[in-house]
């Protein structure tokens, strides 16, 4: 039993929350371009600003409710602002076909090989190793790249 609690005190603080918990997200997929649908209705879309070779500038979640929750983006950085963007800063990110996670590699500073995977419904991330990473795109070989241009607003790929 103390085994357990170790257990679970250990994997939440390994994790981060960045926004609520939203409910509604049965029967969810990835939709191009790049957008959660669930239920046939459009819950989130997926930003990814200054696109480039297999990676982007900055990430966010834009939420239907209105809420925008960047993965990752300079500080400071702005939607608008794409041109003050290193391009190819966020690595091969990527939606699951069930839009279950978001996943990718971001240049940090002592993080290695670590990827972050989000969880768009529950808003909890985590960082994972190349190895987990290599088992989720096993696992679903229909993940949605989320690097891929598609008409959108100046900077965006929705």
């Amino acid at each position: 039993m103390k085994r357990w609690i170790w257990i679970l005190l250990l994997g939440g603080c390994a994790s981060t929350r960045y926004t609520h918990y939203r409910s509604g997200w049965g029967s969810c997929q990835a939709a191009d371009p790049n957008v959660i649908q669930c239920g046939g209705k459009e819950m989130a879309k997926v930003e990814c600003y200054q696109p480039g070779e297999e990676a982007c500038g900055a990430l966010a979640v834009h939420y239907a409710d209105g809420e925008r929750v960047f993965l990752w983006r300079p500080v400071g950085f702005e939607p608008g602002q794409e041109a003050t963007l290193k391009p190819g800063t966020v690595v091969r990110p990527e939606l699951a076909s069930d839009a279950s996670a978001i996943w990718y590699h971001a240049p940090i500073a002592n993080r290695g090989e670590s990827w972050t995977v989000f969880e768009p419904q529950t808003g909890i991330i985590h960082e994972v190793d190349a190895f987990k990473i290599f088992q989720i795109r096993e696992k679903d070989p229909h993940s949605v790249p989320l690097w891929i241009v598609h008409d959108a607003p100046a900077g965006s790929t929705r």
